[in-house]
């Protein structure tokens, strides 16, 4: 089953979906949701390098990771994990 914050991360960021959907399919239906946001993270990362041209993208990433931090229980542990150790200064 997939956990809340992978359906939240969907359904805010929908450019994410094909890499979450590999994630799901490589993870026989369920990743976690570490694993996507680090995923998410990378995707950010490379967004990030081409600032202009995808901050629509980046706004709704970024919005989704915020969904996930005011809602999960786990947010704290998650974002920073995932965003901390993923995002390159």
């Amino acid at each position: 089953m997939i956990e809340d914050e992978v359906a939240i991360v969907v359904a805010e960021a929908p450019e994410f979906a094909h890499r979450c959907l590999r994630l799901i399919g490589s993870a026989d239906g369920d990743p976690g949701a570490g694993v996507v946001l680090a995923e998410l993270a990378d995707y950010v990362s490379g967004l990030a390098a081409d600032m202009e041209r995808f901050r629509p993208s980046l706004v709704r990433c970024l919005a989704a990771v915020e969904k996930v931090a005011a809602t999960s229980a786990d947010a704290e542990e998650l974002v920073v994990w995932s965003f901390a150790d993923n995002l390159s200064p």
